[in-house]
Protein backbone atom coordinates (compact mmCIF):
# COMPACT_ATOMS: atom_id res chain seq x y z
CA UNK A 1 0.00 0.00 0.00
CA UNK A 2 2.90 2.37 0.79
CA UNK A 3 4.38 1.75 -2.65
CA UNK A 4 1.03 2.58 -4.32
CA UNK A 5 0.80 5.83 -2.33
CA UNK A 6 4.35 6.77 -3.39
CA UNK A 7 3.45 6.22 -7.08
CA UNK A 8 0.27 8.27 -6.71
CA UNK A 9 2.24 11.06 -4.98
CA UNK A 10 4.93 10.97 -7.70
CA UNK A 11 2.22 11.03 -10.41
CA UNK A 12 0.58 14.07 -8.78
CA UNK A 13 3.91 15.93 -8.72
CA UNK A 14 4.55 15.15 -12.39
CA UNK A 15 1.07 16.39 -13.33
CA UNK A 16 1.62 19.63 -11.38
CA UNK A 17 4.89 20.37 -13.16
CA UNK A 18 3.57 19.61 -16.63
CA UNK A 19 0.34 21.56 -16.04
CA UNK A 20 2.36 24.66 -15.20
CA UNK A 21 4.21 24.68 -18.49
CA UNK A 22 4.91 27.84 -20.46
CA UNK A 23 2.27 29.21 -22.83
CA UNK A 24 2.95 28.14 -26.42
CA UNK A 25 4.04 30.71 -28.99
CA UNK A 26 1.23 31.46 -31.44
CA UNK A 27 2.17 31.65 -35.09
CA UNK A 28 0.07 33.87 -37.33
CA UNK A 29 -0.27 33.95 -41.09
CA UNK A 30 1.09 37.00 -42.86
CA UNK A 31 -2.43 38.39 -43.39
CA UNK A 32 -3.98 37.85 -39.96
CA UNK A 33 -4.58 41.57 -39.36
CA UNK A 34 -6.66 41.74 -42.55
CA UNK A 35 -8.71 38.60 -42.00
CA UNK A 36 -12.19 38.64 -40.50
CA UNK A 37 -15.94 38.79 -40.82
CA UNK A 38 -17.27 42.13 -42.04
CA UNK A 39 -20.61 43.91 -42.29
CA UNK A 40 -20.60 46.03 -45.46
CA UNK A 41 -22.98 48.27 -47.35
CA UNK A 42 -22.83 48.09 -51.14
CA UNK A 43 -22.91 51.15 -53.38
CA UNK A 44 -23.31 50.97 -57.16
CA UNK A 45 -21.76 53.98 -58.90
CA UNK A 46 -22.08 55.90 -55.61
CA UNK A 47 -25.74 55.06 -54.94
CA UNK A 48 -26.75 52.79 -52.03
CA UNK A 49 -27.53 49.38 -53.44
CA UNK A 50 -28.23 47.11 -50.51
CA UNK A 51 -28.47 46.89 -46.72
CA UNK A 52 -25.60 45.56 -44.64
CA UNK A 53 -24.40 42.17 -45.87
CA UNK A 54 -21.68 39.92 -44.52
CA UNK A 55 -18.40 39.23 -46.31
CA UNK A 56 -15.32 37.31 -45.22
CA UNK A 57 -11.60 37.82 -45.67
CA UNK A 58 -9.28 34.95 -44.84
CA UNK A 59 -5.79 33.67 -45.57
CA UNK A 60 -4.89 31.31 -48.37
CA UNK A 61 -3.32 27.91 -47.79
CA UNK A 62 0.14 29.49 -48.12
CA UNK A 63 0.82 31.15 -44.72
CA UNK A 64 3.45 33.49 -46.18
CA UNK A 65 1.34 34.55 -49.13
CA UNK A 66 0.55 38.16 -50.00
CA UNK A 67 -2.93 37.11 -51.07
CA UNK A 68 -6.20 37.06 -49.18
CA UNK A 69 -9.48 35.37 -50.03
CA UNK A 70 -12.41 37.79 -50.23
CA UNK A 71 -15.74 35.96 -50.20
CA UNK A 72 -19.29 37.26 -49.95
CA UNK A 73 -20.79 33.77 -49.57
CA UNK A 74 -23.26 34.77 -52.31
CA UNK A 75 -24.76 37.51 -50.10
CA UNK A 76 -24.11 40.39 -52.52
CA UNK A 77 -23.04 39.56 -56.06
CA UNK A 78 -21.86 36.57 -55.63
CA UNK A 79 -18.09 36.71 -55.69
CA UNK A 80 -15.03 34.95 -54.32
CA UNK A 81 -11.46 35.65 -55.30
CA UNK A 82 -7.84 35.79 -54.21
CA UNK A 83 -6.94 39.46 -53.88
CA UNK A 84 -3.35 40.69 -53.74
CA UNK A 85 -2.63 42.65 -50.56
CA UNK A 86 0.09 44.87 -49.18
CA UNK A 87 0.24 43.78 -45.58
CA UNK A 88 2.43 46.68 -44.43
CA UNK A 89 -0.21 49.24 -45.45
CA UNK A 90 -3.22 46.93 -44.92
CA UNK A 91 -4.35 47.65 -48.46
CA UNK A 92 -5.67 45.67 -51.40
CA UNK A 93 -3.58 46.05 -54.55
CA UNK A 94 -5.26 47.15 -57.77
CA UNK A 95 -5.54 44.23 -60.15
CA UNK A 96 -7.73 43.28 -63.10
CA UNK A 97 -9.05 39.92 -64.24
CA UNK A 98 -9.13 38.05 -60.92
CA UNK A 99 -11.10 34.82 -61.50
CA UNK A 100 -14.46 34.90 -59.72
CA UNK A 101 -14.67 31.41 -58.27
CA UNK A 102 -18.37 31.85 -57.46
CA UNK A 103 -19.26 32.32 -61.13
CA UNK A 104 -17.43 30.32 -63.79
CA UNK A 105 -15.86 32.46 -66.51
CA UNK A 106 -16.44 35.76 -64.68
CA UNK A 107 -13.75 38.08 -63.31
CA UNK A 108 -13.30 40.75 -60.66
CA UNK A 109 -11.26 43.95 -60.96
CA UNK A 110 -9.93 45.46 -57.74
CA UNK A 111 -9.61 49.21 -58.13
CA UNK A 112 -8.61 49.92 -54.55
CA UNK A 113 -9.20 48.79 -51.00
CA UNK A 114 -8.03 49.22 -47.45
CA UNK A 115 -8.52 48.05 -43.90
CA UNK A 116 -8.35 50.78 -41.29
CA UNK A 117 -7.54 49.59 -37.74
CA UNK A 118 -10.07 50.97 -35.25
CA UNK A 119 -11.59 52.98 -38.09
CA UNK A 120 -15.18 51.85 -37.68
CA UNK A 121 -17.99 51.39 -35.21
CA UNK A 122 -20.32 48.44 -34.85
CA UNK A 123 -24.09 48.84 -34.70
CA UNK A 124 -23.87 49.48 -30.93
CA UNK A 125 -20.86 51.78 -31.13
CA UNK A 126 -18.02 49.36 -30.36
CA UNK A 127 -14.77 50.53 -31.99
CA UNK A 128 -13.70 47.98 -34.61
CA UNK A 129 -11.64 47.88 -37.81
CA UNK A 130 -13.23 49.15 -41.02
CA UNK A 131 -12.98 47.87 -44.58
CA UNK A 132 -13.33 49.57 -47.96
CA UNK A 133 -13.26 47.88 -51.36
CA UNK A 134 -13.86 49.37 -54.80
CA UNK A 135 -14.57 46.66 -57.39
CA UNK A 136 -15.83 46.00 -60.90
CA UNK A 137 -17.33 42.73 -62.03
CA UNK A 138 -17.07 41.46 -65.61
CA UNK A 139 -20.83 40.87 -65.59
CA UNK A 140 -21.62 44.16 -63.80
CA UNK A 141 -22.41 46.24 -66.87
CA UNK A 142 -19.45 48.57 -66.32
CA UNK A 143 -20.66 49.75 -62.91
CA UNK A 144 -18.28 50.36 -60.04
CA UNK A 145 -19.20 48.80 -56.69
CA UNK A 146 -17.99 50.05 -53.34
CA UNK A 147 -18.18 47.92 -50.21
CA UNK A 148 -17.91 50.03 -47.05
CA UNK A 149 -18.23 48.58 -43.60
CA UNK A 150 -16.84 47.39 -40.32
CA UNK A 151 -15.61 44.24 -38.64
CA UNK A 152 -18.19 41.93 -37.10
CA UNK A 153 -18.06 41.75 -33.29
CA UNK A 154 -20.05 38.54 -32.91
CA UNK A 155 -22.33 40.15 -30.31
CA UNK A 156 -26.03 39.56 -30.91
CA UNK A 157 -26.77 43.27 -30.57
CA UNK A 158 -24.39 44.09 -33.45
CA UNK A 159 -25.89 41.68 -35.98
CA UNK A 160 -27.87 43.02 -38.95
Amino acid sequence: MKILNKFLYLGAIIICFTACSKKPDVEYTSTYKMAGDWWVETFEDGAPWDDFQRIYTYNTSDPSSNQLWVDDQKHIWPFKGKFDVDYSSLSFKAKTGIPNLSETGKTIDVIEGKIIPKGGHSKTGVVVDSIYLKLKFSDGGGSTYELKGHQRTGFFEDEY
